[in-house]
């Protein structure tokens, strides 16, 4: 693709009124979606929201495993503040993204896949960033994949990213371009290739 055609893309997401959602789950591969996100946010204008969901059924209320925190808390408390940690971690972490700094963050109870895609309709997302494990085999098969099920639900554009990008932002050698480090989008539509050999 040419760097005009590249342009154009980039263009098509510069409304600054519509944010950049990143779906987080505190892992190594949320942490690469964070960075990306706010490197892609850095670039086209607006704003970024981290969501984080809860999942927490309500027939079965639950706990979260709070190691070095009050015990006790519910799984909305116990998030709430992973949350703040997990952005503040990657902030003092990031100091040049400065657009991870004035984040917003979002916290929602549900099945994942179901919240992010209706976080991302009533907030009028450009955009969806998640992370994905990668998992294959019989863990796919009994776990399923959010990132998969965020695609079929979202009407935006979805960019999956996994961990490997996570070491190659922190290395440095993506901050030339954060917008070439992903070489396609998912959405209900199909695939579009952004960038990339």
């Amino acid at each position: 693709m040419s760097e005009n055609g590249n342009t154009d893309i980039l263009e098509s997401f510069a409304d600054e009124h519509r944010p950049v959602l990143v779906a987080v789950d505190f892992s190594e591969d949320s942490r690469a979606a964070l960075l990306w996100a706010s490197a892609f946010t850095a670039r086209v204008g607006g704003r970024l929201v981290v969501l984080h969901v809860v999942h927490d059924p309500a027939n079965q209320p639950g706990y979260y495993r709070t190691i070095g925190m009050k015990p006790l808390q519910t799984m909305e408390q116990a998030a709430e503040s992973m949350l703040d940690d997990f952005v503040a971690q990657l902030s003092s972490e990031h100091p040049g993204l400065a657009v991870l700094h004035s984040a917003e963050k979002k916290l929602l109870t549900g099945l994942p896949p179901g919240r992010i895609a209706e976080a991302a309709e009533l907030l009028h997302a450009k955009l969806i960033v998640i992370g994905s494990r990668g998992m294959t085999g019989l863990p796919h098969l009994l776990q399923g994949s959010v990132s998969e099920r965020v695609v079929e639900l979202a009407d935006g554009p979805v960019v999956v990213i996994k961990a490997e990008e996570h070491q190659r932002l922190a290395a440095g050698e993506a901050n030339h371009s954060v917008y070439y480090s992903v070489h396609e989008f998912r959405t209900v539509g199909g695939t579009g290739r952004l960038a990339g050999p």
